[in-house]
């Protein structure tokens, strides 16, 4: 089940760059241009090479050729589909991408390939962002369209949409940065990574923030709990919130919203945790992102 709403998808134009002769390719042209040196697409270091642009993960940059499995432009979608525990992974955008294989893309075609198969729409969201014709989605917007199952979700709370959007865009999950909004706060700041990354935008909310906040809509219906905690019993709450992260149950589907140790709704309780911890120390809680 897809959210509505589909990626847009727009051409983008800029000067060819000098990393090899290639045939024009529109999302890739921006790309190129800037390939004087070696970048980070998300997981995916994209070296400049005489006959192309080699593509591997960043973990292995500086291990020889010969080590590294090569793959076809047309396979990498298949590899990206499962990270190393050989969980699936329904958002190649999270940092699990597999490590150990490299790709040497020696046209247009074959990089706006290779990179669509790992990261399907991101290269022309970001040619978009990059020339100012992005068009973000508001949160509101975005599940004002929703219908059955997820219609539940227009009825959460502006405070429990921050609240999604800080757990469930967390770079711990996802390493697109956040350009829509959400009800009273702004989106997150969309500025280039340090070092040689780029910020690839992330335009409307995704299928797994949704099903986080169709989870949170129902769960603000239930009756709610109140305990008192002493400092060093919501320090060791926040410690085991970390723990349960950090060490997730064997065959744990990190899409569904439905199991207790789901990876958003452990970010969600920490946000609500820290935010406790900052109002016993007196400060006001984070409203940001």
């Amino acid at each position: 089940m897809t959210p509505a709403g589909e990626p847009r998808d727009r051409a983008a134009t800029a000067p060819t760059g000098n990393v090899a002769v290639m045939a024009a390719h529109p999302h890739v042209l921006l790309l190129r241009h800037r390939l004087t040196q070696p970048l980070i697409f998300l997981e995916v270091l994209c070296s400049p090479r005489p006959d192309g642009v080699d593509l591997r993960h960043v973990r292995d940059a500086g291990r020889p050729d010969p080590e590294l499995q090569l793959l076809e432009p047309g396979s990498l979608g298949a590899w990206a589909e499962t990270t190393s525990q050989s969980a699936f992974r329904p958002n190649r955008s999270a940092p699990s991408l597999r490590p150990g294989w490299r790709c040497h893309a020696t046209t247009d075609a074959n990089l706006n390939e290779a990179l669509e198969q790992l990261y399907p729409g991101a290269l022309a969201d970001w040619n978009a962002w990059e020339h100012g014709v992005a068009t973000p989605m508001s949160f509101r917007e975005f599940v004002g369209r929703q219908t059955g199952m997820y219609r539940v979700a227009q009825d959460i709370t502006d405070a429990g949409a921050n609240a999604a959007a800080r757990a469930g865009c967390t770079q711990e999950l996802c390493l697109r940065r956040r350009c829509w909004g959400t009800p009273g706060s702004g989106p997150a700041p969309t500025t280039e990574p340090d070092g040689d990354g780029l910020a690839i935008p992330c335009l409307e909310p995704c299928a797994l923030v949704l099903d986080l906040v169709r989870w949170m809509a129902k769960e603000q219906e239930t009756p709610q709990i109140h305990m008192e905690l002493t400092s060093g019993e919501l320090e060791s709450l926040e410690t085991a919130v970390r723990i349960a992260l950090e060490h997730p149950p064997e065959g744990l589907r990190e899409g569904s919203t439905r199991h207790p140790s789901n990876p958003r709704r452990l970010h969600l309780l920490a946000t609500r945790l820290r935010d406790l911890g900052s109002r016993a120390e007196g400060h006001p809680p984070n409203k940001g992102t």
